[in-house]
């Protein structure tokens, strides 16, 4: 026996080392049956990464088909020009854009053109259409008014003679001011583009203006739908083509209907009402001899 160990002090050694000796040897065998907390995290890592990788490549198969397919095109623009305000503002850009376009034989713009809200003399004015003598109905919606005048007396164009081909440039113009109103200032529903008058021998028989153009923007969807070249192609005309193009019967198809007789009433509540008819109005209603 070793020097200094006493029988009962080795035995109490003996027991300890057994004891530690099968702790780790409990500790070794539960080890195989115990999870790692970083095994857990490992797992989740994995399934989140497999998700991503799913979305990514059903991203990239999407694209894809995109690419295969083709973009839906970007609808064309309407016109090549829009007004940039809004409400009584465009509708004097409008006037401004419009009127340049149109020009008599000499060069000179054909009629000044002013553009506002549906107004005379500052007073808000109702549309009065008469399909007959006997009948009348108030038309409502906002409108827009439009007034055509040359440098004569009474608006009348000075220069040059009066001719159909004269006039159907107007209302080709007046449409045109209609189409642009209705396209971007949302709210108009109605216009009314007043024309100017013939002109008289002398300024005193020179009468005023009797005719206008009436339009409802319900009767212009399908124009209003499709870019502006497909209802008035090319450049605008000139008095001189409409002698001998088919622009010529084509205006007078789109806007004959359009051409009205109008009188400036007021009605027994002091509004003013804006009377249109096809028909002669009154004994001072339409001039006598051609179109202005």
């Amino acid at each position: 026996m070793a020097e200094g160990l006493t029988p009962e002090s080795s035995g109490k050694d003996l027991e300890s080392t057994r004891a530690r000796e099968l702790e780790s040897a409990h500790s070794q065998e539960l080890e195989k049956y115990t999870p790692r907390a970083e095994h857990g995290h490992e797992t989740k890592f994995r399934f989140l990464y497999a998700i991503l990788g799913g979305v990514g490549l059903a991203a990239i198969a999407i694209a894809a088909i995109f690419i295969a397919a083709g973009r839906p095109p970007k609808p064309p623009a309407w016109s090549t020009w829009k007004p940039s305000g809004s409400g009584d503002q465009a509708l004097g850009q409008i006037a401004d854009h419009i009127g340049p376009a149109y020009r008599l034989p000499t060069g000179e713009q054909l009629v000044a053109v002013d553009g506002g809200p549906l107004q005379i003399a500052g007073i808000p004015v109702k549309i009065l259409l008469r399909p007959s003598p006997q009948e009348s109905a108030l038309s409502n919606g906002k409108g827009a008014l439009y007034t055509l005048c040359g440098l004569g007396t009474n608006c009348s164009i000075k220069a040059g003679k009066p001719s159909h081909e004269r006039t159907l440039l107007m209302q080709r113009e007046a449409y045109e001011l209609a189409l642009y109103t209705f396209r971007y200032v949302g709210d108009v529903k109605q216009v009314v583009v007043l024309l100017p008058p013939p002109p008289g021998k002398t300024a005193a028989d020179t009468p005023k203006p009797t005719q206008a153009m009436y339009f409802k923007k319900n009767d212009l969807k399908p124009e209003l739908a499709r870019p502006l070249r497909f209802t008035l192609p090319g450049k605008t005309p000139t008095i001189a083509s409409l002698r001998r193009g088919p622009a010529k019967d084509y205006i007078d198809r789109a806007t004959g209907n359009d051409v009205y007789n109008f009188d400036v009433i007021q009605a027994q509540d002091a509004s003013v009402l804006l009377e249109l008819a096809h028909f002669k109005l009154s004994d001072s209603t339409t001039a006598a001899g051609g179109g202005p």
